[in-house]
């Protein structure tokens, strides 16, 4: 767990980054910004580290040497002396430019910071992020005068929104480092490049990223491979998104076994589960283990994407959180249309 409440900006180089595979160019400078202001370090600390609040973490890694990962190796020049890190900031930079080939990649400004202060699981640690800002939003200033108002529109970084982001902690440093990662896109391979052709990170074994991918399988298998095998009725999956979700919430401890009996019951579907999940594991390259403790933080996460909902076309929204006997479902051949039929006790 992180705490940013202490931190403090000791160190701050911009770059402007632009795409290489667009021939943009790069500038890269040779000095820190200025001595910030309180209200100014303020503002930029909640720009750089509010993205950053589920605990994800991430490592650095490479397929063949994690020696070979580049930004791993500028990390460690960032954390040795305060004389590397100009030098270590501009080899990161031409480093973003050479993976800015996409055409749909966004040029803009480069922030390497280093940061004092940061709390990890109890610990004062050293920190560096790196940051990109690729989007610019318009603002209006009004100003008075002795006839009335003016209008002016200028172009700026809303502070408020943080394209890219990696929080890179000083601490297990031969494993990689621990970091965190942020990135507002999450599709395509213009959002890919940061994370894999830049940073070159993969998630670490945690608490919170194991019971992140359980909850990711067991959604997948209910929704997507249940379906393939079984004859199954849609409020059947609605119950059992709701049976997962209620076993996720009840228990401080991931039991796969105990999942998959409390949950699915039927041993076809158990069976059909514990084959699904090796598959799905070798499938995402990840590592799930039979039982291990849950994070309240992925669960609270998780469960948003566990949406009990029936769509009906464009007409209906039933949301289902009870016992699926209540509901029926049948086709009128009179209409030619499917229907369900829901029981109820008393309106509310």
């Amino acid at each position: 767990m992180h705490d940013f409440s202490a931190a403090t900006i000791s160190k701050l180089v911009i770059h402007l980054v632009g795409n290489k595979g667009a021939n943009e160019s790069i500038t890269l400078c040779d000095q820190h910004v200025r001595t910030l202001t309180i209200e100014e370090e303020e503002q930029l600390r909640s720009f750089f580290l509010k993205s950053f609040q589920n605990e994800e973490y991430h490592s650095f890694y490479h397929h063949s040497n994690l020696e070979m990962n580049e930004v791993y190796n500028y990390a460690h020049e960032l954390f040795l002396t305060a004389v590397n890190f100009i030098p270590a900031s501009k080899k990161l930079a031409q480093h973003l430019y050479e993976c800015s080939m996409h055409p749909r990649i966004k040029g803009g400004e480069f922030y390497v910071v280093s940061f004092d202060n940061v709390v990890l699981d109890g610990e004062i640690v050293e920190a560096v992020g790196l940051f990109k800002s690729e989007r610019k939003s318009v603002f209006m200033q009004v100003e008075g005068n002795k006839e009335g108002f003016e209008i002016n529109l200028s172009k700026g970084i809303d502070i408020k929104k943080l394209d890219k982001g990696c929080l890179i902690f000083h601490t297990n440093a031969d494993d990689g480092f621990t970091v965190l990662k942020h990135d507002q896109l999450s599709k395509g391979e213009e959002a890919q490049y940061w994370a894999e052709d830049f940073l070159g990170v993969r998630s670490s074994k945690s608490e919170y990223t194991m019971t992140k991918n359980y909850m990711s399988m067991c959604k997948s298998f209910v929704m997507e491979k249940l379906p393939q095998d079984f004859e199954i009725d849609r409020t059947v999956q609605i119950e059992l998104l709701n049976r997962s979700s209620g076993y996720f919430t009840e228990n401080s401890e991931i039991d796969s076994e105990d999942f998959a009996e409390k949950v699915l019951e039927q041993k076809d579907l158990v069976n059909s589960f514990q084959t699904y999940k090796a598959e799905y594991q070798q499938q995402h390259d990840i590592e799930i283990e039979d039982r291990f403790d849950s994070s309240k933080s992925a669960v609270k996460q998780g469960k948003k994407f566990f949406k009990s909902i029936l769509k009906l076309d464009k007409n209906f929204h039933i949301y289902v959180h009870g016992d699926q006997n209540m509901i029926e479902s049948g086709f009128d051949d009179e209409r030619g249309m499917k229907f369900y039929k829901v029981f109820y006790k008393e309106e509310k």
